[in-house]
């Protein structure tokens, strides 16, 4: 299995080794850490190096991380050219939608200019795109990626209405699931109705969850769970999940077995 989004550089991982090992130990294979901003970019580009065939770096530029400048953008933008083949993917970007600077109409006009930088970047370096795009935030994001002529990219965290999800699907992008799948109906309808090979699964340590994982640290070793909710609601086994959303990270980050 692959953890398709975990944030193995925060603090909440004092120890990646052990996290690592625990996850490898619950057949999670490999994992992809996408960046948020320079300090964690260059975080993920060390451990994608500590851990070789593990851990697989993105580099992005976080929408809803206020604090970074248009220079930390630039800044960003000139290492992902520079680690082009460090590096599995561009993300997490994406279109702001939680905290208080994501209501400026200034301040999402500006992030949708940011993500078209990225978008198009990430297609003339033939890199995927990990989206940060939740709500409403996600039809504004497909209409800038497919403008950018982006080929391959994931909607993390997917939350948006039907319509939205079914146009990410037709443009052939994926969409990924995270623990929540387990408890909420929201998520559980999105597992349903997903076309196994548009699925992916993640994690998205350290974010906390509720259900059977309340009070629990996120780890990867979570995405057997996940993976085992997806089986039940969908009426197929275990093996079956495991195997598609695996091949689809491999697709769409280039990971080889």
């Amino acid at each position: 299995m692959i953890d398709s989004h975990v944030h193995l550089d925060a603090d909440q991982y004092p120890d990646p080794s052990g996290t690592i090992k625990r996850g490898q130990d619950a057949g999670v294979s490999a994992m992809v850490v996408p960046g948020v901003g320079p300090a964690s970019n260059r975080r993920a580009i060390e451990l994608g190096r500590q851990y070789p065939g593990v851990v697989y770096p993105a580099l992005g530029f976080h929408p809803e991380q206020f604090e970074h400048s248009k220079h930390d953008a630039l800044e960003v933008l000139e290492t992902i050219a520079r680690e082009r083949d460090s590096i599995c993917a561009v993300g997490e970007v994406g279109l702001p939608w939680y905290g208080m600077g994501a209501g400026d109409a200034g301040v999402r006009d500006a992030a949708k200019l940011t993500l078209a930088r990225f978008a198009k970047l990430a297609a003339a370096m033939d890199l995927p795109l990990i989206l940060h795009a939740p709500h409403r935030c996600a039809a504004d994001s497909l209409a800038i990626i497919v403008e950018a002529r982006v080929t391959r990219a994931v909607f993390h965290w997917h939350k948006s209405d039907e319509q939205t999800t079914r146009a990410i699907i037709n443009a052939g992008y994926f969409i990924s699931l995270t623990p929540e799948v387990a408890y909420r109906e929201r998520d559980r309808d999105l597992a349903r109705m997903l076309p196994s090979n548009r699925m992916l699964v993640e994690t998205d340590g350290p974010w906390p969850y509720g259900g059977q994982f309340a009070g629990r640290l996120t780890e990867p070793a979570m995405i057997k769970d996940v993976v085992a909710a997806i089986a039940h609601l969908r009426c197929t086994t275990f093996e079956e999940i495991a195997g598609s959303t695996t091949a689809n990270a491999r697709a769409l980050f280039r990971i080889r077995e």
